[in-house]
């Protein structure tokens, strides 16, 4: 896999893009034109805030969160997260990473326990991480909800409650040990957050292009 160049935009009304390409310059001028993606053209590029040279193409959802930690999910999009509106199971994916990242429980999002000896755990409801994290597009109080479904991981046994959650983690997981995917029953019937495509998972896309015809 060739290396890419990252890049950050400043945009206005405090929100910013993280976006790859080849050609960053030309890139930065089909952003200022209208013609970059539907994050850019909602909020026009104030300047080309950061690049990174010579990088793997990886890198980009690794800047992506680090941006969306530092300012906000609602306020950072490009790489895997290319939506106006990130739906509910991505942005409980998002807010379990960044709980992990920063060494946060995954029970409260407080620092100094872990989530199995959360203080917090019978009277936390999702809404409160609404709070920390903002934009959710759900809303859940109830406290005492079970989960029908459950999803384990392919390589380590670990249980999610949402598919998006536990993709993401096998990805990592199957990076970690070594191996492959070999449930090609499941990713021939999944649908690309990032081109909107079915056939494949974000993790795997390489489209320059949405499937509604404007550019990645």
């Amino acid at each position: 896999m060739e290396n890419t160049n990252i890049y950050v935009l400043k945009l206005q009304g405090g929100k910013y893009y993280v976006g790859k390409s080849t050609d960053v310059i030309g890139r930065y001028q089909q952003h200022l034109s209208g013609k970059g993606s539907a994050w850019t053209n909602k909020y026009k590029p104030i300047s080309l805030l950061e690049c990174k040279s010579d990088v793997s193409p990886f890198e980009e959802d690794k800047v992506v969160k680090e941006y969306m930690s530092k300012y906000g999910i609602e306020n950072v999009r490009g790489g895997t997260y290319t939506q106006m509106t990130l739906d509910a199971v991505q942005m409980e994916a998002l807010n379990r990473e960044m709980r992990g990242g920063t060494d946060a429980c995954h029970e409260c999002g407080q620092k100094g326990h872990f989530a199995k000896y959360c203080p917090n755990k019978n009277t936390v409801s999702k809404v409160s991480f609404k709070k920390r994290y903002d934009e959710v597009s759900y809303d859940d109080t109830d406290e005492s909800e079970e989960y029908d479904d459950e999803w384990e991981c392919e390589y380590c046994d670990r249980t999610f409650t949402t598919a998006f959650g536990c993709g993401v983690h096998e990805k990592s997981c199957k990076e970690k040990n070594g191996v492959r995917y070999t449930n090609q029953k499941s990713k021939s019937s999944g649908t690309c957050y990032t081109c909107g495509r079915a056939g494949h998972y974000s993790p795997d896309c390489y489209a320059s292009t949405h499937k509604d015809g404007y550019e990645l």
